[in-house]
Order: C-alpha cells, then sequence, then structure tokens
C-alpha cells in the first residue's frame, strides 16, 4: 500500500472523504487484487474509516469475497446499517444466498433475522413467489424462536 493511500485511509477515519480522494482510492482498489482489496476494506471498516457503499461494490465482485464482507457486515451491524449491507449483497449475492446467510448467522443474541425482515421485502417484488416463500421462512424461523 502506498505511503498516499495510507494517508487517504486515515483522513477517512476523520472526515468523509474528497471527490479527488475518493477516486484515487477507487483507482488504488481497482489496481490490486480482490483478496487485498478485501483486505483494506474490512481494514477501513473496522477503524471506522468512512468509505461509501458504491466504492465497496465497484470494487469486490468475487463471491468469495462479497460473501466474507457480508458476514462481517451483519455480524457487526444495526438495525440502521443492516440495510446497507443488505444493499451491497443482495445484487452482488442474490435475494436466496443472502437469506441464507442470515439464517445461518442468526441466533438468539444478534436476532439478525428480525432486524433484516424488516428490510427485506424492499429488495423483492410482491409477485416473485420464491422470495416471498423465503421471507415467509424466515418469518417463522423468528416466530418459533420467540415462542
Amino acid at each position: 500500500m502506498t505511503h498516499e493511500i495510507q494517508e487517504i485511509i486515515q483522513i477517512a477515519r476523520a472526515r468523509f472523504l474528497s471527490s479527488n480522494e475518493q477516486k484515487h482510492l477507487l483507482n488504488y482498489l481497482k489496481s490490486i487484487s480482490e483478496f487485498e482489496r478485501y483486505e483494506i476494506i474490512k481494514y477501513m471498516l473496522d477503524t471506522k474509516s468512512n468509505i461509501t457503499l458504491a466504492t465497496v461494490k465497484s470494487v469486490l465482485n468475487q463471491k468469495e469475497y462479497v460473501t466474507k464482507l457480508f458476514r462481517y457486515g451483519l455480524l457487526n451491524s444495526n438495525a440502521q446499517s443492516i440495510k446497507l449491507w443488505l444493499e451491497f449483497a443482495v445484487p452482488k449475492l442474490g435475494f436466496k444466498s443472502v437469506v441464507f446467510l442470515i439464517e445461518e448467522l442468526d441466533n438468539e443474541t444478534n436476532q439478525l433475522a428480525d432486524i433484516a425482515l424488516y428490510w427485506l421485502p424492499v429488495f423483492v417484488s410482491t409477485s416473485n413467489t420464491k422470495a416471498q416463500e423465503l421471507i415467509e421462512r424466515l418469518e417463522s424461523k423468528v416466530e418459533k424462536r420467540l415462542h
């Protein structure tokens, strides 16, 4: 990682990046391997750096890294940020894969399914019966946990 990129990441911890800084970071991320991109993005998230969802969407494309970052995001999200994670993952992984990951990571402590159910209907049409069935299955899981 270049010294200039390190400086940009440090700046991003204190404020949102200017369009030039954002562009420079984006160009750098596009010039390195997907693994390195994932590591830098995860580092920025760990250090509470400001990185836009658009940047992350445009540089992470391999299913493996998208899934890893989505898992990370779900486990570190709250009721507000989970929508952003869904906006990132649904187009990249597909609705079905996203629901399965939520089911896998959901437990009584984090209650991911409860939170995600609020936002998931936004990502599919009511005429998509398979997606509606997935939502219903997730709702059923939450109901069982409550009783």
